[in-house]
Formats: structure tokens, sequence, C-alpha cells
């Protein structure tokens, strides 16, 4: 079985004065792809959230390759080696992917920017042909893929997706979940909030499922879609 990468430990955490997610426990290994799944306002994406640093911390640990990061502040986390992409749009949408791709490089400088840039172009051939295209012009799954580009260019070896292919046309959505399965084959790390259970399982070797803020199943990705009560809730079974 791989070495856990990420480990939470009876974490709690939300926004205001009541923590939202509660005593949740999970392991995720390395080189995996794990997708979480359940009904809104379960606590998804507060829970990558608080793996990125970016709510209140109630109690319990997040341990990043054995080291507690839950008091570690969002910058931090990055430069360990976790990226994040929250849900929805967030390039700069009146610039160029170039533009776009050098503002995703901006700790780097020089000839370690523009390397890191190559890099990025020969992972994803898509956005070189559309270099000098305004961000905002580009398709739903264009923009996920070079938003994903953008923190991929700091290195990342564990890479939270929130809702990557919400809103997006069928092809679209296949296009990410395709790009997620290379990012996995070539060793990265993968956790992701999808609402499109059916196509985030089917690539996944984990799934979890939330509800409620607590962990309410968790098992190999092919078994818990086949449990009939989330073929019911979740992937238009009867």
């Amino acid at each position: 079985m791989a070495e856990s990468i990420l480990t939470l430990d009876q974490l709690s955490v939300g926004y205001t004065e009541e923590p939202v997610v509660v005593d949740f426990s999970i392991a995720i290994p390395a080189g995996s792809i794990t997708t979480i799944i359940g009904p809104n306002g379960a606590g998804k994406s507060t829970l990558l959230r608080a793996i990125y640093g970016l709510n209140r911390h109630f109690g319990g640990t997040v341990r990043f390759r054995g080291q507690a990061i839950e008091r570690l502040p969002p910058k931090e986390r990055l430069r360990l080696g976790i990226g994040f992409v929250p849900q929805g749009r967030c390039n700069f949408p009146l610039m160029t992917v170039r533009e776009n791709l050098e503002l995703g490089a901006f700790t780097l400088r020089g000839k370690a920017a523009e390397q890191v840039i190559e890099r990025i172009l020969a992972q994803f051939p898509l956005l070189q042909a559309k270099l000098g295209i305004m961000a905002g012009n580009l398709s739903g799954g264009e923009q996920q893929i070079l938003e994903t580009a953008m923190v991929l260019e700091a290195s990342p070896q564990l890479l939270l997706l929130d809702e990557p292919s919400l809103g997006l046309s069928p092809a679209n959505q296949d296009q990410i979940f395709e790009t997620i399965a290379r990012l996995r084959d070539d060793g990265l790390t993968v956790l992701v909030v999808e609402q499109n259970a059916h196509g985030a399982l089917q690539i996944s070797d984990t799934g979890i499922v939330m509800e409620l803020g607590r962990l309410f199943m968790v098992g190999p990705a092919a078994a818990v879609a086949s449990d009939p009560r989330i073929k019911v809730a979740y992937l238009g079974g009867t």
C-alpha cells in the first residue's frame, strides 16, 4: 500500500463560531486520485480549504508528509508542496494565456520562470496554441486547464481541485477528467471535490462520501460507485 502523503486526524474546521466539518479523519495515499462526493452543504469545499489553510481551525491535525501543518498559512503550505485550484474561474480573463502563465510563475525569476513555463506547455500542448489569446476567450474546459497549469508551475506534490468540471459541457468534462488521470499517472497526488460523481469516480482510486460535515463512507472508488446507497443518491440509480 502506498505511503500516505496527507493525513487528517479528527479535524474540525469552519468559518464562524461552529465547525462545518467535524472530527474528520482520513489518509490519502501518495500517487493516487481521491474524489470527495456528497450533497450540497456537506462540507466538501470547506475540507479542501482547510487543507490549504483558508478557514478557521477548531481542532485535530493536518499532516503533510508527516509534518503537522494545521497552523501554517497558505503560502507555507504551497511552499511545502500543496497546490489548490478553487471552485469557479480563477484566471485573469483580460490577460493572455502567456501572461497568466507568467503570473503563475511569479515566485521564480529569469531562466527558472521560462523553464517552468516550457515544462507546462510541454505538459499541456493545447495551451501552446493559445498563448496569445485572452484567457477569458478560452472555452470553460481550456480555462480550467489553464488554472490547473498555473498552480502546477509551483511543482506541488498534492493538488487540491474544487469542482473542476462545474458548468462545463460533457465534452469539456471528459477533457478535464482525462487531464486529472494523466496527472496521477505522472506521479501527482490529486484530491478532488466533484459534483459529477460518476465521471470522477471512474478515474479515481479512492472515493469519499461526506454528509453533514462528517465522513459517511470511504473505500475503493469502484466499491463506492457500486454501493446501492450511493448509486441512488448520486449516480442516478434506482
